[in-house]
C-alpha cells in the first residue's frame, strides 16, 4: 500500500520528465497531480483509471485479424511466451526473433538485454525513424552530438536560425519557449514550410518546399565563402576537405535554391547575412524535420556545418557540443555480446547508421519478415509497438501477419492487437519505477529516481519488470536480477557516484547536475571549448566537410545534395497525378505520436485528423475549411478534414500524423524513399493529392 501523503512522480506523456506533485485521499487513493501547466500532462490519472485501459494479460482465441481474446494470468503468459520464443529459436536459430521497444523507453536496456542473452542481434527501437539520424550525422561530422536544441537561452546570442521547428506546439513551455521569445537585438530567421507560430514571431520565414533542406543550406554556405563571411581561419586549422567543399557550393547560387526550394532569392540572401555578420548565431533544429526524407542524412549534415563555416562551433551564443553530465551504468550488454551474435538487421544495407547506432533498424522490420533478409523474423516481442509508426503501413500489417508468434505489451489496445497472440497489460509512470536521466543544455543535466505513487491497475506491471519475468522464465533468473526490478536500478544506478545516488533518493523531483568547464594539463588556461583540448573524434581530428567514413562506405564524402525520390522536379510524370508535396509530423500540444487520443479533454482541444492546405489549392478542388477530404498518394487513400488556411504555402499539404482511423504512414513510401545512409522514411516529403470526399 502505498503511504498517503505528498510525494512527487515524473510525467511520461511525452518524454520530458516533468516533475509532478501527487496528493492523496485519506484512504491512499490518488486525489489529484499538480505540476506543469501542460494539457498533456493533466491526463496522467486520466490515463491510469480509464475504463479501455488493458488490465489482465490477453490470449488470442481463434484466427488473427479479429479482437477475440481470454484473460489469462501472468504465470501461463509468460509461459507461453517463453516457450513459443524458444521453439522458434529452437527451429530458426534466436537470430529469428525480434525484441522491439517503442513508448516508453525507460524499460529499453532491460530489453537489449533480454534480446543479446536470448541470442538474438536484432533488438530495435523506434529511434529507427527518430533521432538517430541526427546524432550519426553529427557524430560522423564533428565526433561530437551537436546541441541543437535547449530549454535554455544562450544570453550571447544574437541571431537563430530555426530551421522546422515549432516549439509552440511540442514542447513545454510552449508560447513561452525562451528559445522563440522575441528578443531586442536578436534576429530569428525560421525555415518552414508552414508559417507557424514560431514563423509568425520571426523576422525571416523562409517557407521552404520538403526535402530541399540541403539545397538551401549550401546556399548559405555559398553567400558566406562568396561575401567573405566565412571564418577561414577556423576552417584552415579544422575543416578537412574545405577546399572540395568550397568547390561544390559554388554551383548552389542563391538564384539556383530560389529554383530548387521555393525560397525568394532575396530571402536567402538576407538569411546568410544575417547569419553570418549578426552573431553569435545558434541553429535551432528538432530530432526529425530535417531528416524524415529520402536525402535527409545528407540534408542535416550540410545545415550543421553552417556552424563551423560561420565559426559559430563551440562557442557562447554558437552550437555547443553535449558533454556527459552523468550516465547509469550500462546493462543492455550490447557491447559485451554483439560481437558474438549474428548480423542485425539492416548491417548490411545501413552500414554507417549501423555501425554507430547499437540496434538493429526497424524500419526493415517488415522486409526482414517478408524476405529474411539477413534472416527470417518469425517472432517479435514488443513493447508500445504501434504498426502506424512505419510507412506503407498496410505493408507492414501484411507481414505481421506471417509472424509465427507476436506478443505486445501496451496501456491500451492498438491497430497491432488484431494480429498480436498475446497482449501483457503495461504500468502507468504513477505505476513504475524507474532511474532516469536527461540532458537540458550542454553543461545541466537532471537525475531522477521516479518511485511508484499508486498500485497498478488490475495486474498491469512495468514493462521492465516484464522483461525481467520473461528473462527468468526463459531460464536465466540470474542475470535478470531474479526478477527484483529495484536490484537492476541499483546496479544501473552505479554509474552516479554513491553520493549522488544517496541524494537523487533523497529528492524525489530530481536533481539538477552540471558538467565541468575543459581542462587539460596541456593547456595554460581553462577552455570551455572541447575541440581545442582533445581536436575532434574524427578520423582526420577535424570536422569532417568530407567525410571519409562515407567515402568507404559508398557514398558521397560531402555533404551532396540529391532531389527526394517523389518530388516535382525527380518524378514530373508522378507529379501529374499527385501535384502536391505532402510532409507531415507537425506537432499538435494535445498529442505525442499516436498516443493520448482516448482522453476527452485532448479531443477537445484537437478533435479530429486534419490535412493543411492553402487556399489557393482548395479552390482548385473546390474545398472548403471543414470539409471531408481524400487524401491519396500512390500507396493508398485515406479520408482526413481540410484546414484551409494561408498557414502553408502553395504546392504543400501538411497531414498530423498518429491518427489510426486516418494514418497518414499508409500513403508514405517503405522502401526506394529510405534515405540510402540513415535508412529514415520519407515522412516529410513525398507526393499527393486531395480531393473533396464523395
Amino acid at each position: 500500500m502505498i503511504k498517503p501523503g505528498p510525494q512527487k512522480t515524473t510525467c511520461y506523456q511525452c518524454d520530458m520528465n516533468c516533475a509532478f506533485d501527487v496528493h492523496y485521499q485519506a484512504d491512499g487513493s490518488l486525489e489529484r497531480l499538480t505540476g506543469p501547466s501542460c494539457p498533456r500532462g493533466a491526463v496522467q490519472m486520466e490515463m491510469q483509471t480509464h475504463p479501455e485501459r488493458l488490465r489482465t494479460p490477453l490470449k488470442r482465441v481463434g484466427p488473427r485479424g479479429g479482437m477475440n481474446f481470454e484473460p489469462i494470468g501472468w504465470d501461463e503468459a509468460l509461459e507461453i511466451c517463453a516457450s513459443q520464443l524458444d521453439a522458434i529459436r529452437q527451429r530458426d536459430g534466436a537470430e529469428a526473433c525480434a525484441f522491439f521497444s517503442g513508448y516508453t523507453k525507460e524499460a529499453r536496456p532491460h530489453l537489449q538485454r533480454l534480446a543479446h542473452l536470448f541470442g538474438s542481434p536484432n533488438y530495435m527501437t523506434e529511434s529507427g525513424c527518430c533521432f538517430t539520424a541526427t546524432l550519426v550525422s553529427e557524430q560522423l561530422t564533428y565526433g561530437y552530438r551537436l546541441k541543437t536544441s535547449s530549454l535554455q537561452e544562450a544570453p550571447e546570442t544574437r541571431c537563430r536560425l530555426i530551421w522546422s521547428t515549432n516549439p509552440v506546439h511540442s514542447v513545454l513551455p510552449y508560447g513561452e519557449h525562451p528559445i522563440i521569445r522575441p528578443k531586442p537585438g536578436v534576429k530569428t530567421i525560421v525555415v518552414d514550410p508552414r508559417y507557424t507560430e514560431t514563423a509568425q514571431r520571426a523576422d525571416l520565414h523562409l517557407p521552404i518546399r520538403p526535402g530541399t533542406d540541403g539545397a538551401l543550406a549550401l546556399a548559405i554556405h555559398n553567400q558566406l565563402f562568396a561575401n567573405g563571411w566565412a571564418d577561414e581561419a577556423f576552417l584552415a586549422k579544422w575543416a578537412n576537405g574545405i577546399e572540395a567543399f568550397k568547390a561544390y557550393v559554388r554551383a548552389f547560387t542563391p538564384a539556383r535554391a530560389s529554383e530548387i526550394c521555393w525560397v525568394p532569392e532575396a530571402d536567402i540572401k538576407q538569411a546568410a547575412q544575417w547569419y553570418a555578420t549578426h552573431g553569435p548565431a545558434q541553429l535551432v533544429l528538432s530530432a526529425t524535420s530535417t531528416t524524415q526524407h529520402s536525402n535527409g542524412f545528407q540534408n542535416h549534415r550540410a545545415v550543421i556545418l553552417l556552424a563551423a563555416t560561420a565559426g559559430y562551433v563551440d562557442i557562447p551564443g554558437g552550437n555547443r557540443f553535449f558533454i556527459d553530465k552523468v550516465v547509469p551504468k550500462g546493462i543492455d550488454l550490447f557491447k559485451e555480446l554483439i560481437h558474438t551474435l549474428p548480423p542485425r538487421v539492416g548491417q548490411k544495407r545501413f552500414p554507417v547508421w549501423s555501425n554507430r547506432y547499437p540496434a538493429a533498424h526497424s524500419m526493415l522490420l517488415g522486409e526482414a519478415i517478408e524476405k529474411g533478409d539477413p534472416t527470417p523474423i518469425r517472432g517479435l516481442f514488443a513493447l508500445g509497438i504501434n504498426p502506424i509508426m512505419w510507412p506503407n503501413t498496410d505493408r507492414f500489417m501484411r507481414a505481421l501477419e506471417k509472424l509465427d508468434f507476436f506478443c505486445m505489451v501496451d496501456f491500451f489496445h492498438t491497430p497491432g492487437s488484431v494480429l498480436a497472440d498475446l497482449i501483457l497489460p503495461a504500468a502507468t509512470s504513477l505505476e513504475r519505477e524507474a532511474l532516469i536521466t536527461a540532458s537540458s543544455c550542454q553543461y545541466r543535466g537532471v537525475v531522477q529516481h521516479r518511485r511508484v505513487v499508486t498500485p497498478p491497475q488490475g495486474e498491469a506491471r512495468p514493462d521492465a519488470q516484464i522483461v525481467l519475468d520473461l528473462g527468468c522464465k526463459l531460464g536465466m533468473a540470474e542475470q535478470f536480477w531474479h526478477g527484483d526490478l529495484h536490484a537492476s536500478i541499483e546496479e544501473q544506478a552505479q554509474g552516479l557516484t554513491p553520493h549522488l545516488w544517496q541524494r537523487v533518493q533523497q529528492e524525489p523531483g530530481g536533481l539538477t547536475v552540471f558538467g565541468t568547464a575543459v581542462m587539460d594539463d596541456d593547456v595554460d588556461e581553462v577552455t570551455e571549448k572541447l575541440y581545442e583540448v582533445r581536436g575532434f573524434p574524427t578520423p582526420s581530428g577535424k570536422i569532417e566537410f568530407d567525410a571519409e567514413e562515407l567515402r568507404q562506405a559508398g557514398y558521397d564524402g560531402l555533404p551532396t545534395y540529391k532531389e527526394p525520390v517523389e518530388s516535382p522536379l525527380a518524378t514530373p510524370a508522378l507529379a501529374q497525378a499527385y501535384p502536391l508535396v505532402l510532409t507531415t509530423g507537425g506537432r499538435s500540444v494535445a498529442y505525442t505520436h499516436s498516443q493520448q487520443r482516448r482522453f476527452a479533454s485532448l479531443l477537445a482541444r484537437d478533435p479530429l485528423p486534419r490535412v493543411q492546405i492553402h487556399s489557393h489549392e482548395a479552390a482548385k478542388r473546390a474545398i472548403a475549411h471543414g470539409d471531408t477530404v481524400t487524401l491519396s498518394s500512390p500507396r493508398g487513400a485515406i479520408t482526413m478534414v481540410a484546414q484551409v488556411d494561408d498557414t502553408i504555402r502553395p504546392g504543400i499539404a501538411h497531414a498530423y500524423h498518429g491518427w489510426a482511423q486516418a494514418n497518414v504512414n499508409r500513403l508514405t513510401e517503405d522502401d526506394l524513399s529510405l534515405d540510402p545512409i540513415s535508412g529514415f522514411p520519407a515522412f516529410k516529403s513525398s507526393l499527393c493529392q486531395i480531393a473533396k470526399a464523395d
